[in-house]
């Protein structure tokens, strides 16, 4: 009887410890997935600032061009084109942000643990919209249609 007794306590044991571990793994997985929506946002920064450079760069050079030469018109194509790679990089930029913040408050629900209340990646992509919404007021003021 003492034997059965010690036999089911230590079944107990080993399905609380089974229960333990498996808990800690399915946090282990919502901290990787965390990690990884992070990196995915990270990479929409890097995408995003790499079109509002070119955007910015495209209109800064015709601008340079046209003083250079001034009997010259160059197309407003060109600089609408320019103003439309930025605004590209700006709405991917909201979209991913938006996008990581649903994950990220959907793996909250399911037991993630709150390691800080700012997530930096945010803190950075809420300034380059910012920086991006910049500089196309920057452009814009500079545009005659």
């Amino acid at each position: 009887m003492v034997q059965e007794d010690n036999t089911q306590a230590q079944q107990d044991d080993e399905q609380t410890e089974v229960a333990r571990l498996t808990h800690k793994l399915g946090v282990f997985a919502l901290v990787r997935t965390a990690l990884s929506s992070e990196r995915s946002l990270m990479a929409w920064i890097r995408t995003s600032v790499s079109l509002y450079t070119f955007g910015f760069s495209m209109t800064k050079f015709l601008e340079y061009l046209e003083k250079q030469q001034e009997g010259t018109g160059y197309s407003r194509g060109l600089y609408r084109l320019g103003f439309a790679i930025i605004c590209i990089g700006i709405l991917g930029l909201v979209l991913a942000a938006f996008g990581h913040m649903k994950r990220l408050k959907i793996m909250k629900r399911l037991g993630l643990p709150t390691v800080s209340l700012v997530s930096l990646p945010v803190v950075a992509t809420t300034a380059l919209v910012l920086i991006g919404i910049a500089v196309l007021i920057s452009i814009g003021l500079n545009w005659s249609l």
